[in-house]
């Protein structure tokens, strides 16, 4: 009985504790709105971190702040912004017509390269189709594919069972297919991860170590890939295919 009542009452006071914290939200962002429509941006984007800072996640969030540090001129924190607001809704295009704003202001400005190999040809089309939709293809192939071996089973007709055979068979391989790739965007997505260069000034290296060959130099506000990671250093990927090693202090992942 006893130990019932304190669960109860702990549960009891974390949803208090929920609610209290989630007026305190409200109240911060009516706060920074305020500072924002009396063109106090350093105050409002100083509120919007707060909250973001309290755990706090939503696109208009990062949006709200984004357009704070824009009005200031800070186009990188601007940038950073924008960009977190559109991973969580990626149909915001307020949010994507002053990200293509922001970024006319950048001192880098690389052009995209087209996939010239096997394995960044399949890593655009996995990206493209997204893990949603390889899993709805996969779920269409194999219905399609088990639909025409029921007909090949039940059916009289011969040539109709030798076509039903033929195109189930088709089916299933491109169900297997869609299921592989859906398997390897997952990966491609879980191992790579978008950051925005923080540093005014970056000079990559050919390892991850300060005596490495310098290869290139960026400079802040550009979004890189990061591939990979070593204690202090990451190792990221322009846009234009360079790759190199930075210290990981020097950017922040979206």
């Amino acid at each position: 009985m006893m130990k019932r009542l304190i669960i109860i009452a702990l549960t009891i006071l974390t949803c208090v504790n929920c609610l209290a914290q989630n007026q305190d939200a409200d109240a911060l962002f009516q706060k920074a709105n305020d500072a924002y429509t009396n063109k106090d941006y350093p105050l409002a984007a100083e509120l919007y971190e707060q909250i973001v800072a309290q755990g706090f996640a939503a696109p208009e969030l990062n949006y709200n702040l984004a357009n704070a540090y824009y009005k200031q001129g800070n186009y990188t924190r601007a940038i950073l912004n924008y960009e977190r607001a559109i991973k969580q809704d990626d149909e915001f295009e307020d949010a994507k017509n002053n990200l293509k704003l922001a970024n006319t202001h950048l001192q880098d400005n690389l052009k995209d390269i087209p996939a010239t190999n096997f394995a960044a040809i399949t890593e655009m089309i996995g990206k493209g189709v997204g893990l949603s939709g390889w899993a709805v293809l996969t779920l269409v192939f194999l219905g399609v594919g088990l639909g025409l071996f029921l007909l090949y089973f039940f059916s009289d007709r011969l040539n109709l069972r030798k076509l039903a055979f033929s195109f189930g068979f088709v089916f299933i391989v491109l169900c297997i297919i869609s299921l592989a790739m859906g398997f390897y965007t997952d990966n491609v997505i879980n191992s790579t991860s978008d950051a925005i260069i923080t540093d005014v000034v970056v000079t990559a290296k050919s390892s991850p170590d300060d005596s490495g060959t310098d290869l290139f130099r960026i400079h802040e506000g550009l979004k890189v890939s990061v591939k990979d990671k070593s204690l202090d250093w990451v190792e990221i990927r322009l846009s234009d295919g360079r790759v190199g090693w930075i210290k990981a202090e020097a950017l922040e992942v979206i």
